[in-house]
């Protein structure tokens, strides 16, 4: 029979014998670890530093980097700058101004081809008439000697161009139609309006106004306001709103 003193020495046997075998796997284990960060065949492997991780950027799609090439190549003088366009750039230059915008001392300019009509109009007095929803501003401005009226309305393609008529003999209610020289005349439309005006414009003082618009073959018009028993008259023709544009006095 085996006495405590073998069995105590038997157990201390086969537990430094396990003890062995683990240090082995661990010294083992560390030398595969350091051959493969040191000698093996890989890269060694690293973790990124912080600031790598934070600064990294996902890869262009192929979009992006179509665009990144063009850019790079027109900075190098490979690909024409595309211009802007020009209305583009006139309209970023000075903003457009319509005929409600105009006030005395700005600037007509009409530029229809036709040098009778053609020219620089600097604005004395501004009229703006309104009926219902339509809205119309008479313009009356001059290029030296020469005075004329430019009715416009900002919903209208055409407009009119004319010229002060004096001793013209109406007063009153206007016939249907005026004979003027070899032209006949016919009323076209007629209106009422209330009236408003700024600057030397020529008209009374008073807050309505009756219009009245005749038409001769082949483009000859008349224009006539009646402020009570006066009537003042303009002689000329339609003019498209494109040949004419505004510039602001100051």
């Amino acid at each position: 029979m085996l006495t405590v003193a073998s069995l105590v020495a038997a157990l201390t046997i086969a537990g430094a014998f396990w003890v062995g075998i683990l240090a082995a796997r661990r010294l083992r284990d560390w030398g595969d670890g350091r051959r493969v960060l040191t000698d093996g065949g890989g890269e060694p492997l690293a973790l990124p530093a912080a600031g790598a991780m934070v600064n990294s950027k996902p890869p262009l799609d192929a979009a992006s980097q179509r665009v990144r090439s063009r850019v790079a190549q027109r900075l190098q003088g490979r690909l024409p700058a595309e211009p802007a366009p020009r209305a583009l750039v006139e309209a970023a230059d000075e903003p457009e101004m319509s005929p409600t915008d105009l006030r005395q001392g700005d600037v007509v300019l009409v530029d229809s081809g036709d040098s009778s009509l053609d020219g620089d109009f600097l604005i004395e007095g501004v009229l703006t008439l309104r009926e219902g929803q339509l809205t119309t501003v008479v313009v009356v401005m001059a290029d030296t000697d020469r005075r004329r009226w430019l009715v416009t309305s900002p919903a209208l393609q055409s407009w009119l161009l004319l010229e002060p008529v004096s001793g013209h003999g109406l007063l009153g209610e206007p016939p249907r139609h005026i004979q003027r020289g070899p032209h006949d005349f016919a009323l076209e439309r007629r209106g009422q309006a209330s009236a408003a005006g700024v600057g030397m414009h020529g008209r009374p003082a008073l807050p309505r106004v009756a219009t009245y618009v005749y038409r001769a073959q082949p483009d000859r018009m008349l224009w006539l306001e009646r402020w009570g028993d006066q009537v003042l008259m303009g002689e000329g023709v339609e003019l498209q709103s494109h040949f004419a544009s505004f510039l602001p006095g100051s």
